[in-house]
Parts: structure tokens; C-alpha cells; sequence
């Protein structure tokens, strides 16, 4: 995705791409209703329903939730996707990674912890109902 004639998944697909220049300093929540790609810097938080690509000069402290990231830049912040994270020959990122699919290429960084989703297994909701149900089965034991 990050080599010289790879274009991402999302080019070319309906409805419009957010654009955060590499002059741009953003601070705050950003929402993003599709896809976008972020150049510049931006501190706080990320949430997009679509695709997210991070260009190589970006720097970004916030944590992000997405479909997927692909990241050629610097990300100092967790980074949940519901598909698939990438990390490009120039990402660096500082933070834990939730994500169905990961990528790491020859280079880049990470350090923190990662946990791959399964669409198989379903956490184990711990309601209080849950709770005295398994309360009650241990007392009969």
C-alpha cells in the first residue's frame, strides 16, 4: 500500500475523503463521516467510518478509531480498528493496537501492545446478572 505504484483500497470509491494538509494543526475530537488522509498534526482524537490513511510527515498524538489505518507517519495514541491496521516502512507507533488484521512492513516501529480481534469469539458480557448467576454456582459447589 506504501510502495511507489500502490494506490489505497478507498481511492477512487463514492462519497468524499476528509484532507488534513501538512500545514494543518488540528487539536480537539475530529469525526469523520467516511474516509480521510492527514498530513499535518493533530492532537486529541480521531474517529472516522471509513478509511484513514496517515501520510509520512504526519504527527499525531490521539488516540483513533477506524476501519482502517493505514500509517506511514508518526501516531502517539491507541489505534482500534474494526478491520485492518498498516504499518508502513516509515510508521512509527507508540500506543496499544485493537484491530481484526494487522501489517507491520520491514522498518517500521511499534511498541506497545496488540490484540487481534476474532469475529469467532465474543467477549463475555459481565453483567450483574451474569455475576450472580456465577456467583450462585459457586456457592453450590
Amino acid at each position: 500500500m506504501f510502495g511507489k505504484n500502490s494506490t489505497p483500497t478507498w481511492q477512487g470509491s463514492s462519497g468524499d475523503t476528509t484532507f488534513i494538509a501538512s500545514e494543518c494543526q488540528v487539536t480537539g475530537t475530529i469525526t469523520i463521516k467516511g474516509n480521510a488522509r492527514i498530513d499535518g498534526q493533530v492532537e486529541g482524537t480521531i474517529v472516522a467510518t471509513g478509511d484513514l490513511v496517515i501520510g509520512q510527515g504526519a504527527v499525531l498524538n490521539a488516540n483513533i478509531e477506524a476501519k482502517t489505518v493505514s500509517l506511514a507517519g508518526e501516531v502517539r495514541g491507541d489505534v482500534k480498528t474494526t478491520d485492518t491496521l498498516e504499518l508502513g516502512s516509515t510508521g512509527r507507533l507508540y500506543g496499544d493496537i485493537c484491530t481484526k488484521q494487522l501489517k507491520i512492513d520491514q522498518g517500521a516501529r511499534f511498541a506497545g501492545t496488540s490484540k487481534i480481534l476474532n469475529d469467532e469469539v465474543k467477549p463475555e458480557v459481565n453483567t450483574l446478572a451474569t455475576k450472580d448467576r456465577n456467583e450462585e454456582k459457586n456457592k453450590k459447589r
